[in-house]
């Protein structure tokens, strides 16, 4: 038996040091999830029992050791709400500017520019918001003799994390915000949107005039400096920190870039239970008002022109997620199993051996302990599959998009991977150079005999780069420029035709995959798609008798109600949730072999029987040794006697 040793220094830096950054479209339950983080495991109050579920698939095995890990190391996150940061910049200005933007053509700009019907018309809300002009002014005050913008210098860190985490800051945030949504959550959302957006643009909150690049990252520049200040004043304490909610990619690449400790959780919920979860919160129920909602989902969720990437971008931001989460209420989940247990019972020839739903806590407990504990289970075969879909994705030659696509049958086991791409033989977009079109002398190998021939296309390309290069190389430095041709094409034709795109979808490239190489069937199988089809593949995919659709992001469109399950085959279409890219390797990868750190943990060192018979070998030989040395020593004796 060793001696037991301690391995918490080990994981020190982990569980001593974490950001958590949220991501998901409204209504999606990002704030659900980050109050959960906030109150740490609870008494496991929120989190079902693991041995309610018996242990009938190896998820629940898994799940029973991720609870009684939990139980122990799910410490509370302190919580950084995103629009209680957006309040700080409002204390930068004055109460009467403030109520001075509420009224003015600036805001209502952004409205009508939205096609919004509902107008920024917050007159009775300003009336509300005097009631408070006092705490404002005052914590205005206070907030500007912190001089934020020179921590750096007068190192007032401790008066920061006191004025945000410990005063009355948040309350009266919390007043400000209840005011300016009660009487339209819609109206609310969209002005704060207006103004993160004027922050992210020109770095001020009421102004939107002046492209400033470098302006980018001034919300997340303050957020990192509350995460210095709460390291700071914890020093040998833990920092854990969920950030409610980043809506920019820039700003999750702002933190990627800085903390090899920072996760972004994407969470995601069904398009029908998110529309449902919004139209409850708000007062106001007609048609315009729904179409106003649909405008501010679209928005917040596709961002803005090329230009525009300083605005909301949801679906950016959920293609860089490290953790994906599926927002599943206890209950919801239950009735989910209950349905695939009552196909089977209906058809016991089928098999399904997909793994259970899981509610939204009981997976979060899983990305939370893992974060703390590398390696602690395996990851699902779901996982598995979509870290290929995933990663067959960089592969491809779309300038617009990447999408991976992995088809297994149904054990998991892979038989076709593929990304959207041009077909085998041509040349990608993100290869072609358009000088090399718009002076033929270098690769013009690479262009389609349409695109070389075509007069009214060269046309369109002329007009959009012929100027533009020579006149912005400074600006490119070095950069290829290529272009994308279902783009142009689509200026010269009437409609957003999809056919002009050049490159094959990942999940219709897979299929094909199929056939080139003779592979088997997959009737019964799997698709695993980083986006979820369109009616084409969706089509495809119904042919060739997939069971079940694994997809990341929705792609618009009809396909789930018009083909996925429609017919007497309908397909079983998943929100997937997991972990994938760099963290997987990041979370899965374990610190040492599990069974080294047990025996270190335990002091329980286990020795096989060879060994054991090696080690009284080693024994009875030293013992020989020495007994033979006596016996020449006495002898030597004796002679000496003699």
């Amino acid at each position: 038996m060793s001696q037991a040793v301690d391995l918490s220094h080990i994981y020190q830096l982990r569980n001593d040091f974490t950001i958590i950054g949220l991501t998901g479209r409204t209504g999606s339950g990002c704030s659900e999830v980050a109050k959960q983080l906030a109150k740490g495991f609870d008494e496991g109050k929120e989190f079902e029992n693991p041995y309610a579920f018996g242990f009938k698939h190896n998820s629940y095995r898994k799940y029973r050791i991720i609870y009684e890990y939990a139980k122990v190391n799910f410490q509370p996150f302190s919580l950084i709400k995103y629009k209680d940061v957006l309040t700080l910049f409002l204390l930068e200005h004055s109460f009467d500017e403030f109520i001075q933007f509420l009224k003015s053509d600036e805001l209502r700009k952004g409205f009508t520019d939205g096609k919004f019907i509902i107008l920024p018309d917050f007159t009775e809300e300003i009336v509300q918001l005097t009631a408070i002009k006092q705490e404002f002014d005052d914590l205005s005050d206070a907030y500007r003799k912190i001089e934020t913008s020179k921590l750096k210098e007068n190192g007032k860190w401790k008066e920061f994390y006191s004025f945000f985490f410990e005063g009355p800051f948040l309350q009266f945030s919390g007043k400000l915000h209840s005011i300016l949504k009660s009487k339209s959550l819609l109206k609310r959302n969209k002005a704060f949107q207006i103004i993160s957006n004027n922050l992210r643009k020109s770095g001020n909150s009421f102004k939107s005039e002046g492209l400033i690049p470098q302006k980018i990252d001034t919300i997340v520049e303050l957020i990192n400096d509350l995460i210095k200040s709460h390291r700071k004043i914890f020093l040998n304490c833990r920092t854990q920190i969920v950030i409610d909610s980043l809506r920019n990619p820039f700003e999750i690449m702002f933190f990627k870039q800085r903390f090899a400790a920072f996760y972004t959780i994407a969470v995601h919920r069904t398009d029908d239970a998110r529309m449902n979860s919004i139209v409850a919160k708000n007062t106001m129920d007609n048609a315009s008002y729904k179409k106003d909602i649909e405008r501010l989902l679209r928005e917040e969720y596709k961002g803005g022109k090329d230009f525009e990437f300083y605005k909301q971008e949801v679906e950016a931001c959920i293609q860089q997620a490290d953790i994906h989460l599926t927002f599943l209420k206890k209950e919801e989940a239950e009735k989910k199993n209950r349905e695939k247990t009552g196909k089977n019972e209906l058809d016991p020839h089928q098999k399904d051996n997909t793994s259970p739903y899981f509610s939204w806590p009981m997976q979060l407990l899983k990305y939370v302990s893992l974060i703390s504990h590398p390696g602690l289970v395996p990851p699902s075969p779901e996982e598995r599959c979509m870290q290929l879909a995933y990663t067959a994705k960089h592969n491809s030659g779309c300038i617009s998009r990447h999408v991976g696509a992995a088809i297994t049958d149904e054990n998991y086991s892979v038989k076709a991977i593929g990304w959207n791409n041009t077909p085998e033989g041509q040349v990608p977009c993100v290869l072609r150079n358009a000088e090399d079109l718009l002076n033929p002398s270098k690769d013009i190998e690479a262009f389609t005999p349409y695109e070389r021939g075509n007069e009214e296309f060269k046309k369109v390309l002329t007009d959009h780069y012929a100027e533009q290069i020579p006149a912005n190389r400074e600006n490119l430095k070095g950069r290829n420029v290529c272009f994308c041709f279902k783009g142009l094409k689509n200026c010269i034709s009437e409609g957003k035709n999809q056919v002009h795109t050049r490159s094959l979808h990942a999940e219709e490239s897979a299929f094909l995959q199929l056939t080139k190489y003779g592979g088997t069937g997959i009737k019964g199988g799997k698709l695993f798609t980083t986006a979820s089809p369109c009616e084409l593949c969706s089509k495809k995919a119904y042919q060739l008798g997939i069971k079940v659709i694994y997809y990341i992001d929705p792609y618009p469109g009809i396909s789930n109600k018009h083909i996925l399950e429609a017919g007497t085959n309908p397909i079983e279409v998943r929100l997937f949730n997991g972990v994938i890219g760099n963290a997987y390797h990041w979370l899965y990868d374990p610190v040492m072999p599990y069974k080294d750190e047990l025996a270190l943990l335990l002091g329980n060192e286990i020795t096989d029987l060879t060994s054991k018979y090696e080690t009284t070998i080693e024994k009875y030989e030293a013992t020989i040794g020495e007994q033979q040395d006596e016996i020449a020593r006495l002898k030597s004796l004796i002679k000496t006697q003699e």
